[in-house]
């Protein structure tokens, strides 16, 4: 099994109208959330951070404030990370039969057991209404991947990065999977409501935001 997973998180302030604004974006079946994902094989934590905040924004002119610290591990014990992607088979077998569906690298599984180098982990992929609360199961994978792809700890990294860039309060941006992602920018006070476990992630942070 592989070593901690590393994630981040960017949380981008800016004043807008005198008041100090964070910029979060609405997934259309995900809810309100703020920059993340993986850090990619040979890339730093901080080229992450900016990364993602343009795949999932659109900012191109960010700087980095603050680091903010990391939580050390986001896995519960029943859970695991992808840490390359992988095939899903329906025995402990190579040659067993694979699901048409690949686990992609950066997703959270359920552990179920594990039989020499193959760990038995469930995978579901909810769709969400427009308040995070699951609508119906797009699809289930449960079977059999290689333990060398997976971790049982998913490190995750937080930033405070600042722009200058003059954009609209709310926009539209088309992303990954045809997705149409719309930031906006809304007052860091009162604290903004982010989907689970986004929420655990700005109560972490919230105070250091303030002051900085």
């Amino acid at each position: 099994m592989n070593n901690s997973f590393e994630k981040v998180t960017a949380f981008v302030t800016q004043e807008r109208h005198g008041v100090k604004s964070l910029l979060v974006f609405k997934h259309p079946t995900a809810g309100i959330q703020i920059p993340a994902g993986s850090v990619e094989p040979g890339e730093d934590i901080q080229t992450t951070a900016i990364r993602e905040t343009y795949e999932e924004t659109g900012l191109q002119h960010v700087k980095i404030e603050a680091y903010l610290g990391c939580m050390e591990n986001e896995l519960d014990a029943h859970q695991r990370i992808i840490t390359h992607t992988t095939k899903v088979y329906i025995e402990p077998d190579l040659n067993a039969v694979p699901y048409k569906e690949k686990l992609t690298r950066g997703l959270t599984v359920d552990y179920r057991a594990t039989h020499k180098n193959f760990t038995h982990v469930t995978y579901i992929e909810y769709v969400f209404d427009e308040h995070f609360k699951p609508k119906c199961i797009d699809y289930i994978i449960d079977g059999w991947v290689p333990t060398e792809n997976l971790s049982a700890q998913k490190r995750r990294h937080f930033f405070h990065l600042s722009t200058d860039e003059k954009t609209a309060d709310k926009w539209q941006l088309k992303s990954d999977r045809d997705y149409i992602f719309m930031p906006f920018w809304t007052p860091l006070k009162p604290k903004p409501h982010l989907i689970p476990p986004q929420d655990k992630w700005l109560d972490f942070v919230y105070e250091k935001l303030l002051d900085t």
